[in-house]
């Protein structure tokens, strides 16, 4: 049982976690989290060793006697004291709290053949945000995972240590739940803390290991990572193997909500089907119930193999079920065929066919546009995560694609938390750039075109008296390469009255996204939407910077031009100011 005081004890966390952070050692240690919807894992790395290789914590409360590289993703707390809990593979006496991820993203469409869960109603019921329940989570699961380093090393070279944080997120993510992960690691008390997507990460991590198996330069890959809640394509094209290992992304991503957990799901609604509604109101509060799921989750899910005739049997233990004979259900045994369990997978299976399908049809596109020499040949599809290391998968995908080899790397499960800590290394494998999911601007007024801008509102500057009209300026586009030591500059003009006050020089902009193929030339709703409202700070920058103007009237005003600059090194963008091509004044980027 882990107990947190919310908010003092996480900031005693914090505080302590500082006081780690004063160092003489200049030695580094790189830890990465797999936060998962269904499971959840850590490795970690030591950049003083000669070859610097990430190994994960196999050892976790509630599996003793087990060696596995993950732990369930599940809270459960006491109700009579919420900041008690347990957690992972521990013994759970409460509700259980499950797929608490997938809360962070609630924009994220689930697909129709997905039963609806119950976790927003058990966090309602708790009365605590999705942000904190998964602070909660990550500080214990962080906790345990210092104390196992511990056993391997000094604690007072631990102590010394350098640490540093990397934490994965499905690439379809939002960048508001890519900001309310990194709000909940630092919550947490985890801090240097950075992100990168869960397929970059298992990529990383996939390539190296086959680096020396006849792996070429210009070679194009497909990376399927099909973990519990999120299924990610991205592809990839080899552009260098020395001195170190070079990848270039090749297309805009793809991905869905297609995770191995609609697979338990939907067991649930088959089981809710063969007993009925009014028994299964009963059922589903049965320990009986909650074997019958682990049964399926353990065994019948990854043991499938595609035979029709196949014999499962799911046992039901002291829940006193009606026998029906005809559905093969008899004291409180069902056996199940292979057929039943092919209608639990197809769904998702023909959802993750298409995803793949796309994304290989993509790739082959571009490159004959690009009249690559080896425009048609597609080396491999590589399958990781937890729903990636389904042998049925791999058989529908390979059967999908007979020419392109179905790869599922040795260490699938752990490959993206692993990739994530090689990401961090120096001398390791990169990713060189990546591709514009969406297009992404600001809009601002423009000056009024009576033919091309008809029909639209308009405005008149204070100033000079020209009629205005509000246009979308796109600085990045849907499906662009972008290279990862690219600045992206959007610039902006502000003009300010002669006797301004420091607060004026304040001011707020929404970074504004498109997901059409074709990016709109007005802002629109329902078409454009607000990627993060930025606030730029320029009250510590000179006036000589700012150019001061006469307005028609003689009233003196002054234009201020500032420029917003944009990173991509990492998933989630970060932002800086410039005036007159330094860095100066501040930028917040707030995502509600």
């Amino acid at each position: 049982m882990v107990a947190l005081g919310s908010k003092s004890d996480l900031l005693e966390l914090g505080n302590y976690m500082d006081s780690l952070e004063v160092h003489e050692s200049d030695d580094q240690l790189i830890i990465g989290l797999d936060f998962g919807t269904t499971f959840s894992g850590i490795a970690f790395a030591f950049t003083n060793a000669n070859q610097p290789e990430p190994t994960s914590i196999l050892d976790w409360p509630g599996l003793e006697g087990f060696k596995q590289p993950k732990v369930p993703t599940i809270l459960s707390y006491d109700p009579n004291q919420k900041t008690s809990f347990t957690w992972g593979a521990q013994k759970h006496k409460h509700s259980k709290i499950e797929g608490m991820k997938l809360l962070l993203d609630p924009g994220q469409e689930t697909p129709l053949y997905i039963p609806e869960a119950n976790t927003a109603a058990e966090l309602k019921k708790l009365g605590k945000p999705a942000t904190d329940v998964v602070t909660d989570y990550i500080t214990a699961i962080y906790r345990h995972a210092l104390n196992r380093i511990e056993t391997k090393i000094p604690a007072e070279y631990l102590k010394m240590c350098q640490k540093k944080f990397v934490v994965t997120v499905p690439a379809v993510w939002s960048a508001k739940a890519m900001n309310a992960t990194l709000l909940a690691a630092k919550q947490a008390g985890i801090h240097p803390v950075s992100l990168i997507k869960e397929p970059e990460a298992a990529a990383l991590y996939t390539l190296r290991t086959l680096q020396d198996k006849a792996l070429a330069v210009g070679d194009a890959f497909v990376l399927c990572d099909a973990g519990g809640g999120t299924v990610d394509l991205i592809s990839y094209e080899i552009t260098a193997l020395a001195p170190t290992l070079e990848l270039k992304e090749l297309v805009t991503g793809k991905g869905g909500m297609a995770g191995s957990l609609g697979l338990n799901k939907r067991f649930a609604q088959a089981v809710q089907n063969l007993v009925g509604e009014d028994q299964f109101f009963h059922l589903r509060k049965e320990t009986g119930f909650e074997e019958a799921m682990k049964q399926f989750d353990k065994t019948i899910k990854t043991a499938f193999r595609g035979d029709l005739e196949e014999d499962y049997y799911v046992n039901f233990p002291r829940a006193k079920l009606d026998d029906d004979a005809p559905n093969r259900l008899e004291a409180n045994c069902w056996n199940m065929k292979g057929a039943d369990v092919k209608r639990i997978f197809q769904p998702l299976i023909t959802d993750i066919e298409r995803m793949v399908e796309d994304q290989v049809n993509l790739v082959r596109v571009k490159r004959l546009n690009e009249g690559h020499p080896k425009a048609n040949e597609i080396k491999a599809i590589f399958l990781v995560g937890g729903f990636g290391s389904s042998e049925y998968l791999k058989q529908c995908l390979q059967t999908a694609h007979p020419k392109i080899q179905v790869i599922q790397p040795t260490d699938a499960w752990s490959a993206i938390v692993k990739g994530a800590v090689l990401s961090q290394l120096p001398e390791e494998a990169a990713i060189t750039s990546t591709v514009s999911t969406k297009h992404y601007g600001v809009s601002a007024n423009a000056l009024y075109d009576e033919k091309e801008d008809a029909g639209q509102p308009t405005t008149v500057h204070k100033y000079n008296g020209k009629t205005r009209v509000e246009k979308m300026y796109w600085y990045i586009h849907r499906g662009e390469d972008m290279r990862r030591d690219q600045k992206i500059i959007f610039p902006f003009k502000r003009s300010l009255a002669d006797d301004y006050t420091p607060s004026k020089l304040i001011f707020s902009d929404d970074l504004l996204e498109c997901s059409q193929d074709q990016a709109v030339k007005y802002p629109k709703t329902g078409v454009t939407s607000t990627n993060c409202r930025m606030t730029a700070d320029l009250t510590s920058v000179g006036k000589h910077h700012f150019h001061k103007k006469t307005a028609l009237d003689g009233t003196p005003y002054y234009d201020v031009h500032y420029d917003l600059v944009i990173s991509t090194k990492t998933a989630i963008m970060k932002f800086s100011l410039e005036v007159d091509g330094e860095e100066m004044g501040s930028i917040e980027a707030s995502y509600e």
